[in-house]
């Protein structure tokens, strides 16, 4: 692979990333957060990932040219899971061609035939002026034209007025026969909503046309309560402990969506207010936090929650600047800390309809998520995976942003390392990490119990490129990826393969007693969803390799999902026959609790070993 970044531009999204030359776009989609439909796995053998690279298309390939006749290859067509980008380039994605568009209508077969039907809705109304004959009240000759309405106090104070100034003209905002308010104007083409996966380390959001279903603009920041501890229990202590501890966690949450909200509107030029909905997925823990709902029990056995079903709140109650009226809805939980993150992906991923099976959905984060389905029955739990897959207790570890080493590859004997943006590299990724730790493996670096090993003790046939990188400094072995100026490197440490061994072995574990529990093993699994923003970006066969992973699982049977939480969240936007959906696949899925399992402990021993050759 070329070790020169190139910039991949992706259309209509206008989604920009860079990657290394040889990276095949599908894997360029999924950095920018598009998931492209690979049913095949990316054989080649399904013809389903159709994109157009209008700029800078490579030869076409022999797979390809299966597909695609002599003027379509001229045109730029090609299979995503196979075009390599070699230069800088601008790729178009069909609608068709996405997995969320694939949902998106399994969603409408459920809904009635309309793909589109969110809780929102505008209507522009001229209705005659009152007289001496007709002088009925003003929100009975509203619902003479709308059907019968329910209204706030607030939204009746301007009802009046703008009534008269509009010449008994405006836009009716509803929602579930509830007036929202009454628009002076013609402003029906103008309703927004804004999707949030509430993450336990990283907080995104989409901002969604309402009208037309189509994301506008998408943003992503840390989540700011990390300041109180990078996991759910070290939160739930803070909660617990200190006397206003719950009341900072919730005020820092709230803060950064409410900036982000402001930035997602920014980018796409709407006007706060005229956003009317937001919808919250988030695990068990993020989302009583957001609510400011106690999680004394969440801290103790059984961790019951407050609420299982999902929540509809006025937008002001979380401090969320939309529109003065605007609503919040939070995802259900099925139980414990499984909570609406994992009711949205299964909503995305369609886990209720997939006829082929077993299949497993694998929601790889701070706080990880399993779901098997099997004959009928869902079964999920959590694990407490730790936030080494986003770079945190890692020695040089940071976010996938610019100067992240992202991926980490042994090509003829030398390390190949692509880094965000193209610039010095300054820390190490969950995706290069991975990577790295894989690599080492292979090589002899590292030893199935994880063990860093010393120059000394290198086994023969160790790449001189990897062997000249072991340094003993400060008492401890170093591997060292790049040094930058001043004397700063990034490097890896004994203690980096630890934690990554702590929160692979938590994630294997799960998946193993989640198979157990169904009186299943990994082969027999039809496919494996990767879900999470993270989940999109590691190398499969890595994964496998450091045990994150089944290693029996076929690569064909790994499919990449995205961020299936926020694309749940969307969906939950655009169709309210898809919110039912999730509330009833809260209901009907059996929560699992690793924890109370006798041979957990067992297992996560054996799991934190890495896979042999």
């Amino acid at each position: 692979m070329d070790q020169r970044q190139v910039r991949v531009v992706f259309q209509p999204s206008g989604r920009t990333v860079h990657v290394l030359g040889g990276t095949k776009v599908l894997e360029a989609a999924g950095r920018a957060g598009l998931t492209i439909d690979t049913p095949c796995g990316g054989a080649a053998l399904c013809g389903k990932c159709r994109v157009q690279m209008t700029a800078g298309a490579c030869e076409a390939s022999a797979a390809e040219a299966k597909w695609f006749d002599a003027r379509q290859l001229q045109d730029g067509w090609r299979l995503a899971c196979t075009a390599t980008l070699c230069h800088d380039a601008t790729v178009h994605i069909p609608s068709a061609s996405l997995f969320a568009h694939q949902q998106i209508l399994t969603q409408s077969s459920l809904a009635g035939g309309s793909e589109l039907q969110p809780a929102v809705r505008k209507v522009y109304l001229k209705l005659p002026a009152p007289d001496l004959d007709h002088n009925e009240p003003d929100l009975l000759r509203l619902e003479g034209a709308l059907g019968p309405l329910r209204a706030d106090l607030s939204a009746l104070h301007d009802l009046s007025q703008r009534l008269r100034e509009g010449g008994f003209a405006g836009t009716a905002v509803l929602t579930d026969h509830h007036l929202v308010d009454f628009e002076p104007g013609d402003t029906s083409s103008r309703c927004f909503g804004v999707a949030v996966d509430l993450g336990t380390t990283t907080l995104v959001g989409s901002l969604v046309d309402l009208l037309s279903g189509q994301e506008m603009a998408i943003s992503s920041a840390m989540n700011p309560q990390v300041s109180f501890g990078d996991d759910v229990v070290s939160r739930i202590n803070h909660a617990i402990r200190q006397q206003s501890g719950l009341a900072q966690l919730r005020e820092a949450v709230t803060s950064a969506l409410a900036e982000m909200i402001h930035t997602l509107c920014a980018a796409a030029q709407v006007r706060p207010d005229e956003v009317y909905e937001v919808s919250i997925a988030g695990n068990t823990t993020m989302q009583h936090l957001l609510c400011g709902l106690d999680v004394g029990a969440l801290g103790q056995v059984p961790f019951v929650p407050v609420v299982g079903r999902g929540l509809m709140l006025a937008a002001r109650e979380l401090h969320l600047p939309i529109h003065p009226r605007g609503a919040a809805y939070v995802f259900p939980v099925i139980g414990g800390f499984v909570g609406g993150d994992t009711v949205a992906g299964m909503l995305a991923a369609g886990l209720d309809q997939l006829a082929d099976g077993p299949v497993m959905m694998v929601d790889i984060g701070t706080n990880g998520e399993i779901v098997l389905a099997h004959r009928g029955v869902l079964r999920a739990a959590s694990t407490a995976a730790g936030p080494a897959f986003e770079g945190a207790r890692i020695s040089c570890g940071m976010r996938a942003t610019a100067g992240a080493i992202e991926t980490v590859q042994l090509v003829d004997g030398r390390l190949s390392m692509g880094v965000i943006a193209d610039v010095q590299p300054a820390g190490l990724c969950g995706s290069g990490l991975i990577d790295l730790v894989a690599e080492m493996l292979r090589a002899g670096i590292i030893n199935p119990t994880g063990r860093l090993l010393p120059p000394q003790e290198l086994p023969p046939g160790v790449p001189e490129d990897f062997s000249r990188r072991l340094v003993r400094e400060d008492g401890q072995v170093k591997f060292v990826l790049a040094r930058g100026p001043g004397g700063s490197q990034v490097s890896l440490t004994q203690r980096d393969v630890r934690e990554l061994q702590l929160a692979a072995g938590a994630m294997r574990a799960g998946i193993t007693m989640l198979l157990r529990q169904a009186g299943l093993a990994s082969r027999d699994l039809q496919r494996v969803l990767l879900a999470g923003g993270f989940g999109s970006f590691i190398r499969r066969r890595n994964a496998q390799r450091m045990g994150l992973l089944p290693a029996d699982v076929d690569h064909a049977r790994i499919l990449y999902i995205g961020n299936a939480s926020l694309a749940g969240a969307r969906y939950a936007l655009r169709s309210t026959a898809a919110r039912k959906r999730g509330e009833q696949l809260a209901r009907a899925t059996r929560h699992v609790e690793l924890s109370q399992d006798p041979t957990f402990q067992m297992e996560f021993a054996e799991a934190m070993l890495f896979p042999p050759a």
